[in-house]
């Protein structure tokens, strides 16, 4: 079936509606101080919009926030556990919602920023709570209507400063999405220029990486060696 941007923007407003209770209850988890402003990011919105465009049912646990102010977590109830995440924001274990990966700008104006976390055109799609809207960038529309992961940017911090994020993370992540959204909603997904040109010129040292990322993060032995199967063709 091709879509069209009318199919996105149905799609987006109707993840808006399921998502916005999801935000309201989160915030009260986390228990902001007055004035913080909260932003959806990741799997959590994009994955909803998937489901809507597809006719998928895939329930993501990942939610990833992104907070204007910072905030002190070692008094709340809810949180049980909490630690530094790779990306250098704080992962916190939670008692309704499981795990929530949280960064914190400390910024006036952090919705100029919110862009900063996003690696992939996939990814390129945040819920504003305070707004209650979903934006979705061009990139976005451009995954789903091309049907290819790209990479979109370099991955940069608070105050401008790059996250160590290598290329061989960059590429098998780059496949898993492939993977992962070929398996849940029977997609033809393609890899960019971009991002071949990336897997081709990984030196030795960069594919091991590669490797261990993958074996790392899939989740599933089954899952590993699809990736790496699929990364084999690639290379030959």
């Amino acid at each position: 079936m091709v879509y069209c941007i009318n199919d996105i923007d149905a799609a987006i407003k109707k993840t808006r509606d399921k998502i916005a209770p999801v935000a309201d209850a989160v915030v009260d988890e986390l228990k902001l101080s007055s004035g913080t402003k909260l932003f959806f990011v990741g799997g959590s919105v994009r994955d909803r919009v998937l489901n809507e465009l597809f006719s998928g049912n895939y329930d993501s646990k990942d939610i990833d926030v992104i907070l204007s102010k910072k905030q002190d977590f070692t008094r709340n109830p809810n949180i049980t556990f909490m630690r530094q995440n790779s990306l250098g924001g704080i992962k916190l274990q939670t008692k309704n919602f499981g795990v929530i990966d949280v960064f914190q700008y400390y910024l006036d104006n952090p919705d100029l920023l919110v862009c900063d976390i996003f690696d992939f055109n996939c990814n390129a799609i945040y819920y504003s709570h305070y707004e209650k809207r979903i934006y979705a960038t061009l990139h976005f529309y451009n995954f789903i209507l091309s049907k290819t992961i790209d990479l979109q940017r370099v991955i940069y911090g608070k105050n401008g400063l790059e996250y160590s994020y290598p290329v061989s993370s960059l590429a098998s992540r780059a496949l898993k999405f492939q993977i992962e959204f070929c398996e849940r909603y029977g997609l033809k997904l393609k890899l960019s220029a971009n991002v071949l040109y990336m897997i081709y010129n990984m030196d030795k040292t960069q594919e091991q990486k590669m490797i261990e990322y993958t074996k790392a993060k899939a989740g599933s032995i089954d899952l590993q060696n699809k990736i790496l199967s699929e990364y084999q063709k690639l290379r030959c």
